[in-house]
């Protein structure tokens, strides 16, 4: 009875399963992905000294860029994508693909490093969700095995939305 029984469970288990959700090359890497559109003038080179993506899981007021940086670099709490610098065109629009854990992230940014100063010199250039009307960021939810789309953000350089960060 005993063996009957294995057998059984083993069959059932087995007819359950498909190969798609044992075979690694279907699994997706979860993140988010979208568009980047570049609108009016683009700043000289030198003040585009890295641009970036953030992805933050709270609000990330009452917090200077350097805390912020520490918890990116240090700690890895806060996941950043390559740099983008090198692909910023004047009335262009590129796109990403971000990969990132599993959660929720309150606050989504295109950062840009405009100085020397790398622990000071960075501002956000665009939130995900900002516009005049509504200043308030969408939130990114990004599910294990999904690559969340439609993350896309347009950048003004010279109509920045709301900055989150203290003065040092």
């Amino acid at each position: 009875m005993k063996l009957v029984s294995t057998v059984i469970f083993s069959l059932v288990l087995v007819s359950g399963c498909d190969q798609s959700g044992l075979n690694p090359e279907t699994y997706q890497e979860p993140g988010f992905s979208g568009t980047i559109a570049f609108t009016g003038s683009i700043p000289p080179p030198d003040s585009i000294r890295d641009l970036r993506i953030v992805a933050v899981p709270y609000y990330p007021v009452d917090t200077t860029f350097a805390e912020l940086f520490d918890k990116i670099v240090n700690k890895g709490i806060i996941p950043f994508s390559e740099s983008l610098s090198g692909k910023v065109l004047p009335n262009s629009t590129i796109e990403y693909v971000m990969n990132v854990k599993p959660q929720e992230y309150r606050y989504v940014a295109v950062v840009q490093m405009y100085g020397l100063n790398f622990l000071n010199d960075w501002r956000v250039v665009s939130v995900f969700g900002y516009t005049s009307s509504d200043p308030n960021p969408k939130t990114v939810k990004v599910a294990d095995g999904v690559q969340t789309k439609g993350v896309n953000f347009t950048v003004d350089f010279y109509s920045l939305p709301t900055q989150p960060f203290k003065l040092p």
